[in-house]
């Protein structure tokens, strides 16, 4: 299959609302670079958008320039499994490929088939979710993993004894890959979903992880919070440091409070607890 290989130059702080508003249409891949960001969609389905359209409605617009270039024929998952190597991540959990070797010294140890799924644990804000995932007690806690990636943390908390955990990702490769790496982990017990922020209408959860990104934080943290239980906890990551502040105001209006940050060069990850 050909892919269509969009650059795009711009301000580092615009990657992740550029990834935000081409995640609507059909493109599968997204690569940060010191340049900026490159996005990869089939070739059959680029003739089906208005690129520049879309490009106009991004704040900040006019920072953003692109060029397209036709990529033929590339072995996607074999480039990505390429590229690959194994991370530990707190001294405490170690992620890793089916094709690389086990280490079984550390307290944790998750499979990930390097699919074209967010969340092999290598992007500092998965890290940090990881992070703020060992320091609360999960046990027997309901979870949501909200935009799971490859499962990577729905799987940890299975591992950290949450029962139960549902999963959810509007991406087909990510729903996929959820339950591929689920039942790899010994974790198919974990309910996994393919839609949006509508699939968790009329359910609640003791924590809520959320590493997406600024604009769907935003938009989405009204819906978290009446899914809390009382006390609840919801983790959030996938934003720039310069966003902490409003997502911080963002979470207290709908009564939540912010207890904690994490924070791993520009990335950040805050927790905040529902006011009982």
């Amino acid at each position: 299959m050909n892919y269509i290989e969009i650059n795009f130059t711009n301000a580092p702080e615009l990657n992740d609302v550029i990834v935000a508003f081409l995640s609507d249409t059909d493109f599968e891949m997204f690569e940060e670079k010191e340049s900026g960001l490159s996005a990869y969609i089939p070739e059959e389905k680029f003739i089906e958008i208005d690129l520049k359209a879309i490009v106009s409605q991004i704040p900040g617009s006019e920072n953003i320039h692109f060029d397209i270039a036709l990529i033929k024929g590339k072995n996607w998952n074999k480039e990505w499994e390429s590229n690959f190597e194994p991370v530990l991540i707190a001294e405490k959990v170690f992620i890793r490929a089916p094709f690389h070797e086990t280490n079984s010294q550390h307290i944790h140890e998750i499979i990930i088939e390097p699919k074209m799924s967010f969340g092999t644990g290598h992007h500092s804000t998965t890290a940090l979710m990881i992070e703020l995932m060992l320091e609360t007690d999960l046990q027997n806690k309901s979870v949501l993993d909200m935009g799971c990636g490859s499962g990577v943390l729905a799987i940890l908390a299975h591992q950290l004894k949450a029962d139960p955990i549902l999963a959810v990702d509007f991406d087909e490769w990510a729903y996929e890959n959820t339950i591929e790496n689920c039942a790899r982990n010994n974790a198919s017990s974990i309910e996994v979903l393919k839609g949006n922020v509508s699939q968790i209408t009329g359910r609640k959860f003791d924590v809520i992880l959320a590493n997406i990104n600024r604009n769907i934080l935003l938009a989405d943290t009204e819906k978290y919070s009446q899914c809390m239980n009382e006390n609840g906890t919801l983790m959030q990551s996938g934003f720039l440091k310069d966003d902490e502040e409003v997502l911080i105001k963002n979470a207290f209006s709908f009564d939540l409070k912010h207890i904690k940050t994490l924070r791993h060069e520009k990335w950040s990850a805050m927790l905040f607890v529902k006011n009982s």
